[in-house]
């Protein structure tokens, strides 16, 4: 099967048809990626600021507690951004921004796998005012540089 084929069978199915159809569906899922935009990098903001020692007052473990918050996030912006990709596939895919943003969301997903599952265990119980290994802090600006090349 061709790309041509994927992207007319992702264009046809119901969700590309009804979001297509449906005059609010697509402003609705614009105002929700923007909510779930702006709470993700809000909540990833607290945890990196922290991370990198420029918010050294928090402690880290309520910093850590935005975790679930930034996931959340990000699972309303999946499931809004497969919305738009479903709408207007052949806009979307052929994009240069559109592709050079999904690589920067993997960069940054295998970003905070990393720092949750090798750095975050060893970090959890730091007391205000300590600051982190520099590895942590590499993850930590390289987490902000991606999102922001994400959001422009």
């Amino acid at each position: 099967m061709d790309i041509t084929a994927i992207l007319t069978a992702i264009e046809a199915s119901w969700p590309g048809v009804t979001i297509r159809d449906v005059a609010w569906l697509f402003p609705m899922l614009e105002t929700l990626h923007f909510m779930g935009l702006c709470t993700l990098f809000g909540s990833l903001m607290v945890i990196d600021l922290r991370l990198l020692g420029i918010a050294r007052f928090i402690p880290m473990g309520p910093a850590m507690s935005f975790v679930p918050i930034s996931i959340g996030a990000f699972l309303v912006n999946l499931c809004s951004g497969i919305g738009f990709f479903c709408a207007d596939p052949f806009t979307y895919y052929p994009n240069l921004a559109f592709r050079i943003k999904m690589v920067l969301i993997l960069v940054a997903g295998l970003n905070a796998v990393w720092f949750q599952y090798i750095e975050a265990p060893k970090i959890k119980s730091l007391p205000p005012g300590t600051p982190t290994t520099l590895t942590v802090k590499a993850i930590a600006a390289l987490s902000l540089l991606l999102w922001i090349g994400v959001i422009v």
